[in-house]
């Protein structure tokens, strides 16, 4: 679904500018599940708008990332189609979408640690994307993202990148013509790496892998146990990669078993907390594979 403009919906109602977070159902700061607001100081200057209809019901949200060289806005759309709304509190669908605090400073670290590679084209492969900010983001400064997540909420995402990206959507492969952005399905597992890489038509795997608050095991059980399986199989097949994986840590979220599981892996060299902020309990970690192999 393409996502709404700041003035107006698809259907032609009014939406409502939302600056101030008064009545914002987004969350709020102290928010247990970690989801933004328009005052969220994890923000700091990303400008963050919640684009309402006049009923005040959220319909999308718009973004501005403050390095963004055209200034121009992500705007959004948050509204799951028909046949999604069933399983609304069923783990992705209702996560992908919201924007987590995780997603917006595992971006902030992707661009001060690897922002050159970024802006000279480096390819990034977002994993449990929801609604693939900071792959968005990645491409804006220069890169090259393929945003991946569930089929079941594809179409929400392709919506939002047709609207955003029309003119650098990937039509197919990994070739030249400039960085390129694009949406996959993928289901966690060793196989639909290898399919990914072939749809996309990269062999030789992703330079970059990024993936936010996909671990927390009230909401997604133990999915983490597929996502490490993926992890080791692009770090197999590209042990140049560079895994960064943001967390918000939580009640019994898994992550510390998730950490343990991936160091155990075969192409796995290393794990390394590269960012731990005990005010906002988020943590990020950098896994490397054997590049001396």
């Amino acid at each position: 679904m393409p996502s709404p403009a700041p003035t107006e919906s698809g259907d032609g109602e009014d939406l409502v500018d939302d600056r101030s977070g008064a009545g914002h159902d987004y969350g709020s700061d102290e928010d247990e599940l970690g989801s933004l607001d328009s005052n969220d100081s994890t923000l700091r200057s990303v400008s963050f708008r919640s684009l309402r209809d006049t009923n005040h019901l959220e319909r999308g949200i718009s973004i501005v990332w403050p390095t963004d060289p055209t200034g121009a806005e992500l705007e959004l759309s948050t509204l799951l189609e028909p046949d999604e709304l069933a399983p609304l509190f069923a783990g992705a669908q209702w996560a992908g979408t919201r924007v987590w605090h995780a997603a917006i400073r595992g971006m902030r670290y992707m661009e001060e640690e690897h922002g050159d590679a970024m802006a000279a084209g480096a390819s990034l492969l977002e994993l449990g994307c929801g609604l693939g900010v900071p792959g968005m983001v990645w491409h804006r400064l220069g890169g090259t993202a393929v945003l991946t997540d569930q089929e079941s909420i594809m179409s929400q995402l392709r919506g939002n990148l047709a609207s955003n990206f029309g003119g650098s959507l990937a039509s197919g492969g990994g070739g030249g013509g400039g960085p390129t952005i694009d949406t996959q399905p993928l289901s966690w597992s060793r196989d639909e790496v290898r399919r990914l890489l072939r749809d996309t038509g990269r062999p030789g795997g992703f330079d970059y892998v990024l993936n936010c608050d996909c671990v927390y095991e009230p909401l997604y059980g133990k999915s983490w146990e597929l996502l490490v399986e993926v992890v080791d199989e692009l770090l197999r097949i590209n042990p140049g990669c560079v895994v960064v994986s943001s967390v918000e840590r939580r009640t019994a979220d898994g992550i510390d078993d998730f950490v343990d599981r991936m160091r155990q892996c075969v192409a796995v060299a290393g794990v390394e907390r590269v960012l731990k902020d005990q005010e906002r309990k988020l943590e990020i970690f950098v896994t490397r594979g054997h590049v001396d192999q």
